[in-house]
């Protein structure tokens, strides 16, 4: 696996030749609520179909400068704030995003409501404050996955595919 580490303006060059693409979400940005470059990487894989194929499910996101934070980030109102605020931007993540359960539920618990259930040990666990809210943001964000794949043609065999290892993961995640 070749991973390779860019900025916006060095993307297309290496885009061809990774296998993965970490989004780098800086403290800096974060609490400066500085979207807009965020927005603008992202954009970079959900603007040129050739992105769109060749990173579905091959995108990782990494929250730098609060490894030393005891809280997890779904903890911290800044990192909830500005994921939200780049999801009200581009909320492609469910065709992107390493379907992975650590992944997909970090994606969901920054962008739900949520209350801690155990903070003890390593491993914190949340809940959605109202499942409704958990039902709309499924429904919301699958809409935008669909949406992509209707704008570059994307095969209903591929959005099944996606559709199903999501839902897989987001299961095992949330038991």
């Amino acid at each position: 696996m070749e991973i390779i580490v860019s900025d916006a303006d060095g993307f297309e060059r290496h885009a061809n030749s990774a296998d993965l693409a970490i989004v780098l979400f800086t403290r800096s940005e974060i609490e400066a609520a500085a979207v807009g470059s965020a927005v603008e990487r992202l954009m970079l894989l959900s603007d040129v179909e050739e992105n769109v194929r060749r990173y579905e499910g091959r995108v990782a996101l990494l929250f730098e400068g609060y490894d030393a934070d005891p809280r997890s980030l779904v903890e911290i109102p800044e990192c909830v704030a500005f994921f939200r605020a780049v999801d009200r931007q581009w909320s492609y993540w469910l065709h992107f995003l390493v379907a992975r359960p650590d992944a997909l539920n970090l994606a969901f618990l920054l962008l739900a409501d949520v209350r801690p259930l155990s903070l003890d040990g390593a491993r914190r666990t949340f809940a959605v404050n109202d499942p409704d809210q958990l039902a709309n943001l499924l429904a919301r964000l699958f809409a935008s996955m669909n949406t992509l794949h209707t704008n570059y043609g994307v095969p209903e065999a591929v959005n099944r595919r996606r559709t199903d290892s999501v839902l897989q993961s987001l299961s095992q995640a949330l038991t």
